[in-house]
């Protein structure tokens, strides 16, 4: 899901949450007021009107509140201006219904305000279709030097594998009887034998990589769409019906005193009028035909029965726990993350270097390039054999350079390695700086393929030197190399991680 889509699914579900939020509110303010009181549920702060006795017989058929208890849609509400004329008293009443309904949609869009502050506020950013390209680059790197199907000489590992040298007995390959001496053992025991490992490593390395960023984009994802599903859930909970039991026995109807409950009414009423309370339900009988008149018409919408939250307090009440839940997942899953990017740092961090960028040229020469291979047995030099070992250098070189090119497109959605607020967190700002670690890995590796490639041919040129049969074999070995273009090679190779790799 983009940052663009989700803020406009954000947006909108918001604007549904207030709006069906302000329906019920306006529904519940309704009843509230039909039965003669202004004490709305849920409300944050006191009713701009406060029912006045001569007023509430005008609202158990006042034209505004009968909407706000049968419709409540903004749609459908009355255009004109309530008159207060009550029709159980004949005359005219104050009515500020209609204030109080205004209230309560302040109350709702408040509330809407109050949902978009509490939840994790990742509307701005990231991108993840930026992280998930950064992924399938490394992924591509990856494939490059583990790819599927058989490992040929033509691929990647096929290429090391020519060149490596291991401790496992691997040393009996025919270019190895064709070069030996002070300078083959140098370049077998430092470079030869690093190159096996770091191909390994390396490719360990781009995985885990391509998992963080997965990992990071599946936090921001997962938590989006939890968000969206809450506020989408709730909505809905305003108006759901409370879950009805799976096996309900039916209860005897309960007995109602109905004097009894006419009676406190009844006596509220008579305060209300200035007079006395009755001194007996009997006496009480002229107002109680009123006062029963009203809680029939009131009676089906006053406690919102069947409703999952009959009242609004207790919805508030659930959902914030809920919105809270939204933070604390988020941090559990960005806790992994840390995790996952920690464990890398501290695997990198127990490796030796020479395993991870290839040993190290400048740390120590090797010596014997330009010994007489004639003057002694322990030398055997074949220069067409050290002429293919430096052409294997720079064959794996040029894979290398579009690896590099892969690895450090990854970069490019460093920006959207951001969490709430799109600030980054310390594993997103942690995982950067390990990107570049590794494409630094990679950059040295192509750098000291080239040299190595580079000193093993100029070894070959030091042996053709004294010898005019290796001369000779040498001359047809470069006129071969440049028939086939290899000698142009070397110069297209490009370090530069921004670039393609390999220049035409």
């Amino acid at each position: 899901m983009s940052g663009s889509v989700y803020s406009a699914s954000l947006s909108a579900a918001l604007n549904d949450f207030w709006q069906t939020l302000e329906r019920r509110w306006t529904h519940d303010a309704g009843q509230t007021l039909r039965g003669g009181t202004s004490q709305i549920d849920g409300a944050p702060e006191p009713a701009r009107w406060q029912v006045p006795p001569e007023s509430r017989g005008h609202l158990t058929t006042c034209p505004i509140v009968a909407w706000a208890v049968s419709d409540s849609t903004q749609a459908n509400r009355p255009s004109a201006p309530c008159d207060g004329w009550s029709v159980p008293d004949a005359k005219y009443v104050e009515c500020r219904a209609a204030d109080v309904f205004s209230q309560v949609g302040d109350w709702a869009w408040a509330k809407r305000d109050q949902l978009a502050a509490g939840i994790p506020d990742l509307a701005g950013g990231p991108e993840l279709s930026s992280l998930e390209d950064a992924r399938e680059s490394l992924l591509k790197a990856d494939g490059t030097m583990r790819p599927e199907g058989s490992v040929d000489a033509y691929t990647l590992p096929g290429m090391v594998e020519k060149l490596s040298v291991r401790d496992d007995g691997n040393n009996n390959r025919a270019w190895m009887a064709g070069w030996t001496g002070l300078a083959a053992t140098s370049l077998k025991g430092g470079f030869l034998s690093t190159v096996g490992p770091t191909l390994k490593n390396q490719s360990v390395l781009v995985r885990w990589l391509a998992n963080c960023y997965s990992l990071r984009a599946t936090t921001i994802h997962a938590t989006r769409n939890n968000i969206l599903e809450l506020i989408g859930r709730a909505t809905g909970e305003l108006f759901e019906t409370a879950p009805v039991p799976a096996k309900e026995v039916p209860k005897a109807k309960v007995a109602v005193n109905a004097a009894g409950q006419a009676w406190g009414i009844a006596t509220t009423v008579a305060k209300a009028l200035g007079k006395e309370a009755p001194g007996s339900i009997g006496d009480a009988l002229s107002l109680i035909g009123f006062v029963v008149d009203v809680v029939a018409n009131v009676g089906e919408a006053k406690t919102n029965e069947g409703l999952r939250f009959p009242q609004l307090s207790g919805f508030f009440a659930h959902l914030d726990p809920a919105v809270r839940a939204l933070h604390t997942d988020l941090d559990e899953a960005e806790a992994d993350y840390r995790k996952a990017v920690t464990a890398i740092e501290q695997r990198i961090a127990g490796v030796d270097r020479t395993v991870l960028e290839l040993y190290d040229f400048t740390k120590s020469s090797p010596d014997g390039d330009s010994s007489d291979p004639s003057a002694s047995g322990r030398f055997a030099v074949d220069v067409v054999v050290v002429m293919e070992i430096a052409q294997h250098c720079y064959d794996v070189a040029e894979v290398y350079s579009g690896l590099l090119s892969d690895v450090a497109t990854a970069s490019y959605s460093d920006g959207q390695l951001v969490g709430r607020g799109v600030v980054p967190t310390a594993a997103d700002t942690a995982l950067i700086a390990l990107r570049s670690d590794v494409e630094s890995f990679f950059q040295k590796t192509t750098a000291r393929y080239l040299m190595a490639a580079d000193r093993i041919k100029k070894a070959a040129e030091k042996y053709a030197e004294s010898d005019a049969e290796q001369k000779a074999r040498l001359k047809a070995a470069i006129a071969d190399w440049h028939e086939a273009g290899e000698d142009r090679k070397r110069d297209q190779i490009d370090l530069d991680p921004r670039k393609e790799g390999f220049q035409n």
